[in-house]
């Protein structure tokens, strides 16, 4: 009995002990407007290397509204993106997103960027025979994006059971030889990621093993409603139905 009334007394201590302490929040992530999703949340197996998160991209800095590195996209187009993931497991590949919904305000950056007499400090690795001021007009850089829109994801092809790359440091120029551009993924699909160059088309004349990645990686997208952007390999947009569209300025987090 005397066993019994000292258990009791502990239980009762541990119980007034735990409401006197204070309590420790559990971070929540920061709600999404309306229609949008994280692509994790909606399909983990997809690779995410969100450059533009940080500094290893063509501005060679973190760009504004990008605070966390977060694939987020309207969800009919997550939807779709993890039934082209489906497709393209069931056959040993794995897509990889680079970019997704983009704020407006990081648009407007890109614009800056390319406008200002700042040196191009990250040309020989993602443009090396572009100036940035001829980027308008030849599509690499665009002064309204339809990743605002959260339509748009830019996107790769990897083998499935390669391991996760760390987002690159630095690296060679990127229509360079597979060997010496930025490690992204096992698989050559003929250029980097953001590579401003016309080895980047998506028709271009590239080895014959990118031009099967290429193609293998349209296929699986456009079986799903997603249009490729001729000048960039990697860029495709959501052709599907969605809620009524409007550009977005929220950051990403």
């Amino acid at each position: 009995m005397r066993r019994g009334l000292a258990a009791a007394a502990c239980l009762a201590v541990v119980l007034l002990t735990a409401a006197l302490l204070p309590s420790v929040a559990v971070a929540q992530p920061a709600a999404l407007p309306d229609g949008f999703v994280r692509l994790r949340e909606r399909d983990p197996s997809i690779r995410q290397d969100i450059r533009y998160a940080g500094p290893f991209n063509f501005t060679g800095r973190r760009v504004p509204g990008y605070l966390a590195a977060e694939c987020i996209l309207l969800r009919p187009v997550a939807d779709a993106l993890a039934r082209a993931q489906a497709r393209l497991a069931a056959a040993g590949y794995h897509l990889k997103v680079y970019d997704c919904y983009r704020p407006e305000r990081a648009v407007r950056s890109f614009i800056d960027w390319a406008r200002s007499p700042e040196p191009d400090r990250m040309a020989p690795i993602f443009s090396p025979a572009i100036g940035k001021a001829q980027q308008f007009a030849l599509g690499y850089i665009a002064k309204r994006s339809r990743h605002s829109l959260g339509t748009a994801v830019d996107v790769g092809l990897v083998r499935a059971g390669e391991p996760d790359l760390p987002t690159p440091t630095d690296a060679g120029p990127c229509d360079g030889p597979f060997a010496t551009r930025a490690r992204e993924s096992s698989l050559d699909l003929g250029t980097a990621y953001d590579c401003s160059a016309p080895a980047s088309a998506t028709a271009a004349r590239v080895a014959p093993a990118a031009r099967e990645n290429r193609d293998r990686l349209v296929r699986a997208l456009a079986a799903e409603g997603f249009r490729n952007y001729p000048v960039e390999w990697w860029h495709f947009d959501y052709t599907g139905a969605t809620p009524p569209l409007r550009v977005w300025d929220f950051p990403v987090r």
